[in-house]
């Protein structure tokens, strides 16, 4: 789907790696930047249903508001795709700054839509939150600090997370523990943009 074609209350997966595999985040302070910077430019227009933060690339499951909940915000289908450029730019000018570095930090990557009623959604899900150990930089996925997981599991109501497409605890335990990912059981579509 191109970026004229209806995406209001839309699921979405977001994924970019760093410009040439480099690391989008070099330090423990660039990965909260990343999600307060989310906070502010993507959280009016879209749900955050999981995220994964790894150091060369991240992973966004977002549903992006339906056109009465987004209101004046956006008037456009054209206006989701530029908020979300603009939040990765602010993002890269800021790590440019502080690391006294230049040019681009995001590139490659894709976006797909996704439905909440196939079996795939729900494999992509368990996929994101365990990309940390499907890519071996943790043992456990669980203990990886940058993912929506803890979100899910602390029950923090400050957090950016939308929670309600899972209605309790059980579902998500119930979705979570359903079985192994394998890295590529999850089919990569032509971009959206």
């Amino acid at each position: 789907m191109s970026p004229s074609g209806t995406i209001y209350d839309q699921y979405i997966h977001l994924y970019k790696r760093g410009n040439h595999k480099d690391a989008l985040f070099k330090e423990e302070e660039c990965y909260y930047l990343f999600l307060e910077m989310y906070k502010k430019y993507m959280k009016p227009i879209a749900l955050l249903y999981a995220y994964c933060l790894l150091p060369t690339h991240f992973h966004l499951l977002v549903r992006v508001k339906s056109a009465d909940e987004i209101g004046d915000i956006c008037q456009c289908d054209e206006r989701f795709w530029y908020q979300y450029r603009s939040f990765l730019g602010i993002y890269t000018k800021r790590i440019n700054c502080t690391y006294k570095r230049s040019g681009c930090l995001v590139n490659g990557g894709y976006s797909n839509i996704v439905d909440p009623k196939e079996n795939s959604f729900y494999q992509l899900f368990i996929y994101i939150h365990q990309n940390p150990e499907l890519y071996g930089i943790v043992s456990d996925y669980r203990l990886w600090p940058f993912s929506s997981y803890f979100a899910y599991r602390k029950k923090d109501r400050r957090s950016i997370i939308a929670k309600d497409l899972f209605f309790d605890d059980k579902s998500y335990k119930k979705i979570m523990e359903s079985g192994e990912v394998c890295i590529n059981s999850y089919p990569i579509d032509q971009p959206l943009y």
